[in-house]
């Protein structure tokens, strides 16, 4: 046993040496202050055949939730839902698309299965049947900074809309996303508060049929996978439901009421004439389906601001941690498992890699809240029911940083921030500090403020940007696996998401946004 004198020389022996041992090494040979490999470590883990791709609802789901959320509270964040508390529930309806069984009247008729293809993003089994008034839009394309509004004067609200194949320029077949596709006017129709898109293309009637679009087969198997909609809001993403038929569908039971076939309405439409009208003619939709409850919760972690003035405003740090999980249909001993190591275990592990940095570098004076969304593949879910219900006013969010798909960066990602010039040039100079290209959003007709969780922030008005980088052939893909990530590359997105929330949070003027002309939302 040591003597107490004993004791205290000890003690201020080893005092002495750890201060020695702090103050006298060199630089270079100090441990870094910001440890490499903790956002590779998360990649892994996420997107490991363990987690079975994590897609909502599933085990791997929510064991990657456990992870997150303890990664959060080792940290230093505090509980974001509540005292202890990191994950916010919520529950939605799931049925399987491609085992339904549909009854389609089109102006009384019915439509034989064969004859159409339906996508029900926005419908669940349990609200049909419904009956909606049609409406013929021409196109359906509108793209204000081209002059062009196949809606103007024509009210849709609540109604279905029939859209012809095509635009006023010849189609891009890599542009599926854009407004003269069938997903781009499905979007159009949903922000005028339409209730479906009626789609008419020659493809429908010949598949085999080569023409610049290939549309039906980029659509075709999202007509059979399981669909997950949010209970109190099953049109959580900005689509209306979608129900393709062919040229002879519409001729048999439209063309009388258009006054028109589906050839000689294309001519009069490349002639330049308007062919835009209220339809004497209804849809009747009726889906059977088994339908199960689901839950999947966001991870959500808090880091309280210190400034009296500003510790009441937020600056949110966003992901998805879900993927599209296990293949349906793929043969024995093909993977079918996607891992979505890029799409969004990369834009989560930014994340949370950041929240580590934030929490190690100290309080700051505005508040900050990392946000972790499931259901993001399903249709934006998470982040529709997190701004139904917040855990910080919207209205005293500064802005939403959303970081989507940034592990193949190349050293460069895209900022999209529509709105909000000042947000993105901020992105920029904070891009240049870390070593990492900022360019903007390299196709903007495809709208793709729709497609990302920062939808969710900017439908209510709220400053926003989304970090992301271009698509590649393993996109939703198997082959989107982690020994595919650029983790150095990762680093230096680390660096500039780091970077951008530090200049908010630490009391930067709030940027300005103001909604550009084609942005809509339902009323």
């Amino acid at each position: 046993m040591f003597a107490n004198r004993d004791l205290v020389l000890l003690s201020a022996l080893l005092a002495f040496f750890v201060w020695g041992c702090s103050h006298t090494s060199p630089p270079e040979e100090r441990v870094e202050r910001h440890p490499k490999g903790r956002a590779e470590a998360d990649v892994r883990f996420l997107a490991d055949d363990l987690l079975e791709g994590r897609g909502t609802p599933s085990r791997g789901l929510d064991v990657a939730a456990v992870y997150l959320a303890n990664q959060l509270r080792g940290a230093g964040w505090a509980p974001g839902v509540s005292d202890g508390n990191y994950l916010q529930p919520y529950e939605f309806s799931v049925f399987d698309q491609g085992a339904a069984e549909y009854r389609v009247l089109i102006n009384g008729v019915p439509i034989p299965r064969d004859e159409y293809l339906y996508i029900s993003m926005g419908l669940r089994p349990d609200q049909t049947p419904v009956e909606f008034d049609l409406v013929l839009a021409g196109y359906g394309v509108s793209v204000p900074e081209e002059g062009v509004d196949d809606f103007k004067d024509l009210d849709v609200a609540g109604k279905a809309v029939v859209a012809l194949l095509g635009a006023p320029w010849e189609l891009d077949p890599l542009g599926i996303l854009d407004p003269a596709h069938a997903v781009g006017k499905s979007v159009q129709i949903f922000g005028r508060n339409g209730a479906m898109l009626v789609y008419v293309t020659a493809e429908l009637s010949d598949p085999a049929l080569t023409t610049p679009s290939a549309e039906i087969g980029f659509h075709a198997p999202f007509s059979t996978l399981p669909l997950a909609q949010l209970l109190e809001n099953p049109r959580s993403m900005a689509f209306v439901p979608m129900l393709m038929i062919g040229p002879a569908v519409f001729d048999r039971v439209l063309a009388e009421a258009a006054r028109g076939t589906y050839d000689e309405l294309q001519a009069r439409l490349t002639q330049g004439q308007s062919v835009a009208k209220a339809l004497s003619a209804t849809v009747r939709m009726e889906i059977v389906a088994e339908t199960t409850r689901g839950t999947a919760n966001n991870v959500i972690g808090i880091l309280p601001g210190t400034d009296p003035a500003l510790r009441d405003e937020w600056v949110i740090l966003s992901a998805h941690y879900d993927a599209l999980g296990v293949r349906p249909g793929v043969p024995p001993g093909e993977d079918a498992i996607s891992n979505g190591a890029d799409d969004d275990a990369s834009g989560t592990a930014a994340v949370l890699e950041t929240a580590r940095r934030l929490a190690a570098a100290g309080p700051m004076k505005r508040s900050v809240m990392v946000a972790l969304f499931s259901g993001e593949e399903k249709g934006l879910m998470g982040s529709a029911h997190y701004t139904a219900h917040p855990l910080a006013p919207l209205g005293q969010t500064v802005v939403n940083i959303n970081v989507d798909q940034v592990g193949r960066s190349g050293g460069t990602v895209q900022a999209l921030s529509p709105g909000s010039e000042g947000l993105f040039q901020t992105a920029v100079e904070s891009g240049k500090a870390a070593g990492v290209t900022v360019i903007p959003d390299q196709n903007p007709t495809w709208r793709m403020s729709y497609y990302f969780d920062s939808y969710n922030f900017a439908k209510n008005d709220v400053s926003h940007i989304t970090i992301f980088t271009a698509n590649h052939e393993d996109y939703h893909q198997p082959g989107d696996e982690a020994e595919k990530i650029q983790f150095d590359e990762l680093e230096k997105v680390v660096d500039m998401v780091t970077g951008l929330a530090e200049h908010y949070g630490r009391g930067a003027k709030k940027p300005n946004y103001r909604r550009p002309e084609w942005f809509l939302t339902p009323k």
